[in-house]
């Protein structure tokens, strides 16, 4: 949970750190399509660079060995482990509910009631698209729905919703701004806004980017209306006709969107210089810089190490249990099970039983080769035998004779040697 809580945080700081720029720079420009773009990137950027993955540290291939067992220890403070046939492997606990919850909880509460609130008002604009019909007319690219009543004129994806009013006084104008909408695919545009609202349902910022990129979807129609060749000043005078009217729906294009103000200055506004396009280019640096400071790192491996590895282990809470797995740095060190013990024993020590000096001390065997060079010693943890030195034979040992039983060394007799 605090995963869904640390992405949900940097996606917004990523988009505040692309959008803000945006505002000052580029908002009032007429590049519509080139804003439109942008804000889509900033989006895009918002949902993916908190779980980009780039290379930091190295971990020799070496160094990686398969652990035989696991040894359970408890860890109080900072532990640094170094060993070139060791790898570290930090395992917690599961934790009980406590306060650190509470605002990963709240997170995915509000995100669940966010796709709900979203889901009904899709589902609520999909049934007025038929419900109250009078007739509806396909064509090549869109399907036109009129409606009895004040209903303001609006599309979603490939559907156009108009009034019967609208339609015999001022239809081809506002079916053509519509159809501006359903060519530039502007309803899958909300469908990315939605996603990273849902996102970010708590941060405020990211309603007034939405209304932004709604405010470009109108400004691109608009102008879609005007290059078709409809009069500048009649056009005006319809969107200030239609700034009254009853209310809109969130997923929907909406022809009286945004405020009229605005519309009517992009409309009567000089086209951008060719100079002004360069102010786009801010986008690349702060994107960059948004990767540097919150992409995660990602270790990589090695295969030509150089250095032993070093991992340290800092322990929170002491009173987490912590599961450390390693391998002995004897030469040939193994962990084996009681079965694969019993069979390296006979293996390897039944050609000189009466030389072989085992001597049990609870979980602890210590082993004679037949030469009498060296004792080992193997030591039985969390159910494995694991041999943890291997010395110089002295005569302060025991002798312990075995005899074979059903196939299984038992000891028979015991002496000092």
């Amino acid at each position: 949970m605090n995963d869904i809580l640390l992405y949900s945080l940097k996606s917004a700081l990523v988009l505040v750190m692309l959008y803000v720029p945006y505002i000052l720079m580029l908002r009032k420009e007429r590049f519509f399509r080139t804003n439109r773009i942008i804000l889509l990137s900033i989006l895009f950027f918002s949902l993916v660079l908190p779980v980009c993955n780039f290379s930091k540290m190295a971990i020799s291939s070496e160094s990686v060995v398969q652990v035989a067992r696991p040894i359970y220890v408890q860890m109080h403070e900072e532990q640094a482990i170094s060993n070139r046939s060791s790898l570290i492997v930090v395992q917690t606990q599961s934790e009980f509910f406590n306060r650190k919850m509470l605002l990963p909880c709240i997170l995915i509460i509000g995100m669940m009631v966010m796709a709900l609130v979203r889901l009904l008002q899709m589902v609520n604009m999909q049934s007025v698209v038929k419900r109250g019909c009078l007739w509806s007319k396909e064509k090549a690219d869109c399907t036109i729905y009129c409606h009895a009543g004040d209903v303001s004129p609006f599309s979603w994806m490939k559907s156009i919703v108009i009034n019967e009013k609208d339609y015999m006084e001022n239809g081809y104008q506002i079916i053509l701004h519509e159809k501006g909408h359903i060519l530039y695919h502007h309803s899958l545009d909300i469908l990315l806004l939605t996603i990273v609202q849902i996102l970010q349902w708590w941060n405020p910022l990211v309603y007034i980017f939405g209304n932004s990129l709604r405010d470009v979807h109108e400004y691109e129609a608009d102008n879609y209306v005007l290059k078709a060749g409809v009069n500048i000043q009649e056009y005006q005078t319809l969107l200030i006709s239609k700034a009254l009217g009853s209310g809109t729906y969130v997923f929907a294009n909406n022809f009286k969107h945004s405020l009229i103000k605005n519309r009517i200055t992009m409309m009567m506004k000089k086209n951008t210089s060719k100079w002004a396009y360069g102010k786009t280019f801010y986008f690349f640096p702060f994107v960059a810089l948004a990767l540097c400071v919150f992409a995660s790192p990602k270790a990589e491996v090695d295969n030509n190490p150089k250095k032993p590895l070093t991992i340290k282990v800092k322990q929170v809470k002491t009173n987490t249990l912590t599961t450390v797995e390693i391998i002995p740095e004897i030469k040939d060190a193994k962990a084996y099970n009681d079965t694969e013990f019993q069979a390296m024993m006979d293996k390897k020590y039944a050609e000189c039983k009466k030389c072989f000096s085992p001597k049990y001390i609870g979980n602890k065997i210590n082993l004679v080769d037949k030469d009498k060079k060296y004792i080992t010693t193997y030591e039985k943890k969390n159910g494995w035998w694991v041999k943890i030195s291997k010395e110089p034979f002295t005569h302060q040992s025991y002798r312990t004779h075995y005899k074979r039983v059903n196939g299984k060394l038992i000891e028979a007799s015991k002496e000092s040697l």
